[in-house]
C-alpha cells in the first residue's frame, strides 16, 4: 500500500520560495513550477502568495493563468486554491450555464464534512453574492433538490455510532414507503441517509436487507430512480468506503472518449492531504492497476508530470 501524501514542508520559507517561482515563470520552466507548489503543502502555498505579490505587485494566481494554459494551467490554480476555496468554484461550475453537473454535486456534497459544508457556503456567498443553498435550489428539482438541501444544512451526525434503538423503524419506513397506499413518501423514508453516520446507515442497509430478504442494490434499482437514487447510493457508499467511492470517481473521469480532466485535477488536489493515499490503494483493488499509471494513460507532459508528484506526495516532515 502506498504510503505517499503532501505534507508541511519543514524550514520552509516563503520569501526564498516567491523569488525561485517568478524566475521559474519567467523561463516558463514549468518542471521547476511544479517541484516548487507540490513539495509543499496547500497552507504553505497560501504562504508564497503575499511575498509573491508585495516583491513583485502581480498576483501569482493571475501570472500562473498568463503563462501557461491548458490543463497545466488548471492544475496549477487548483493547487493556489484553499481547499474551501476548489470546492466553491467546482460548486459554481456544476450549476452555472446550461444544463447541471449533478455527478459533481453528489461527489463534492456526499465526501465533505459537516464542517467543510460550512466553510463552504460561507465563502460561497461572498464569493458570488447569493447562498450555495439558492444556486442549488435553482439548478436541481423534485426529492434531489429537497435531498440535497438537507445534506447543504450540514447536521449530519459524525459519531461513528449506529442508534440501535432506531435501526428497526427506519428500516421499516423505507420498505413501507414503496407501497403507495402507506402514506409514506419515499423521501421522508430516504432522507436518514442524509443526516445519520455511516455505522447507522450501515446497520439501516443491513435491515432492509433482512426485513426484506432482498439485495438493497436491487431495492433501490427497482424503487428509486434518477439522480434521487445515484444520491442515495453514494451517501451509502460514501459511508461505508468514501475512498473506494472517489477511487471509482477518478475511474469515471477517464472512462470512455476522452478525460474530463477538471474531474481528475479536482479529486487529487482536493484530497492529497486527506486520503489520497486510501484512494490511491482503493484503486489498485477496484481497477487492478497503479493510480500512477492511469495517470500515465491518461494525461500527457508536465500535466501528468505534476499529477503523478501529486499522488506520490512529497517526503515527511
Amino acid at each position: 500500500m502506498a504510503t505517499a501524501k503532501i505534507h508541511f514542508k519543514p524550514y520552509f520559507d516563503e520569501v526564498l520560495a516567491a523569488e525561485a517561482l517568478e524566475k521559474a515563470l519567467r523561463n516558463k520552466e514549468k518542471l521547476k513550477v511544479l517541484e516548487i507548489l507540490v513539495s509543499v503543502n496547500n497552507t504553505q502555498r497560501q504562504m508564497i502568495r503575499t511575498p509573491y505579490k508585495t516583491r513583485y505587485g502581480k498576483d501569482l494566481e493571475e501570472e500562473i493563468k498568463k503563462v501557461f494554459s491548458g490543463d497545466f494551467e488548471d492544475f496549477l490554480v487548483a493547487l493556489l486554491q484553499t481547499p474551501t476555496k476548489l470546492d466553491v468554484t467546482e460548486l459554481n461550475r456544476a450549476v452555472k450555464g446550461l444544463g447541471t453537473n449533478e455527478k459533481n454535486l453528489i461527489e463534492i456534497l456526499t465526501t465533505r464534512t459537516n464542517e467543510e459544508i460550512e466553510a463552504t457556503k460561507n465563502t460561497y456567498f461572498m464569493t458570488y453574492g447569493k447562498s450555495l443553498e439558492d444556486a442549488i435550489s435553482a439548478d436541481t428539482s423534485g426529492d434531489f433538490r429537497r435531498l440535497l438541501i438537507i445534506i447543504l444544512q450540514a447536521k449530519r451526525e459524525e459519531t461513528g455510532f449506529a442508534n440501535t434503538f432506531n435501526v428497526g423503524n427506519h428500516a421499516a419506513q423505507i420498505l413501507k414507503s414503496f407501497d403507495k397506499k402507506s402514506g409514506i413518501e419515499k423521501f421522508d423514508a430516504f432522507k436518514i441517509f442524509a443526516t445519520s453516520n455511516g455505522a447507522h446507515i450501515q446497520k439501516v442497509i443491513e435491515e432492509v436487507e433482512r426485513q426484506s430478504g432482498k439485495d438493497f442494490q436491487k431495492i433501490a434499482d427497482k424503487e428509486l430512480s434518477g439522480d434521487f437514487k445515484n444520491l442515495i447510493l453514494s451517501l451509502i457508499e460514501t459511508s461505508s468506503n468514501k475512498p473506494r467511492f472517489l477511487a471509482n470517481s477518478i475511474h469515471l473521469a477517464t472512462k470512455g472518449i476522452g478525460t474530463r480532466d477538471k474531474d481528475l485535477i479536482r479529486i487529487l488536489v482536493a484530497r492529497s492531504e486527506n486520503d489520497l493515499v486510501l484512494i490511491e490503494h482503493e484503486f489498485q483493488v477496484l481497477f487492478g492497476k497503479p493510480l500512477t499509471q492511469l495517470i500515465k494513460d491518461e494525461c500527457k507532459a508536465e500535466y501528468r508530470d505534476g499529477l503523478t508528484m501529486l499522488v506520490k506526495g512529497n517526503s515527511r516532515p
